[in-house]
């Protein structure tokens, strides 16, 4: 009498080898650190242009060609018909409040003036050079330096808030996905 060989148990189907969480939890942690990185580079900016002393104006003539209530505020013409854009004090912070001495009248009569302007430029910004004005005489339209500044302080603080906020709101936004991957990757895992 022959003996059968035993036949072999059957194996399991082999698995798929799964991306490890790893993988997402690192891209994740890169766009999370990119993003406070951004908002690190927008508070450097206002941290490294600070209100200029009196001193440090440089004053230019000028003949305003455009007003617009955003960055830049004014396009201007120059001595030797070299146009230029220039700004009002402002935050390079998302969604922050400008405050600029200015009344609703003095916006509009801007358009056309000559005359000239007190202030700095800007500097470690991305782009076209931007100018700030700090003193402003065109027209029927006299802001001094002084209140530029008190201006600018408002402006500041709205500037610290939406840093703060967006900060956090980048922050928590990370650990959500990272959670939410992590579930992901779980279920995943048991189903296989």
């Amino acid at each position: 009498m022959q003996t059968a060989a035993p036949t072999p148990m059957p194996q399991p189907a082999a698995r798929r080898p799964l991306r490890a969480w790893r993988h997402f939890q690192i891209w994740t942690l890169l766009v999370g650190l990119s993003l406070q990185l951004h908002l690190g580079y927008l508070y450097l900016v206002d941290y490294m242009n600070p209100v200029p002393e009196a001193a440090q104006l440089v004053q230019l003539p000028i003949e305003v060609l455009q007003v617009q209530d955003r960055v830049p505020h004014l396009q201007v013409r120059l001595v030797g018909d070299v146009q230029r854009s220039m700004e009002f004090p402002v935050s390079a912070a998302f969604f922050a409040p400008t405050h600029t001495p200015l009344q609703d009248g003095e916006w509009n009569s801007l358009g056309g003036c000559m005359g000239y302007v007190l202030g700095v430029p800007v500097r470690w910004v991305r782009g076209e050079e931007r100018f700030r004005i700090w003193e402003l005489h065109c027209g029927p339209v006299h802001r001094v330096y002084e209140e530029f500044k008190a201006a600018y302080a408002q402006t500041l603080q709205g500037a610290q808030r939406s840093l703060e906020w967006h900060g956090g709101l980048v922050l928590l936004l990370t650990l959500l996905v990272l959670v939410l991957e992590r579930r992901a990757m779980g279920r995943r895992e048991r189903r296989s």
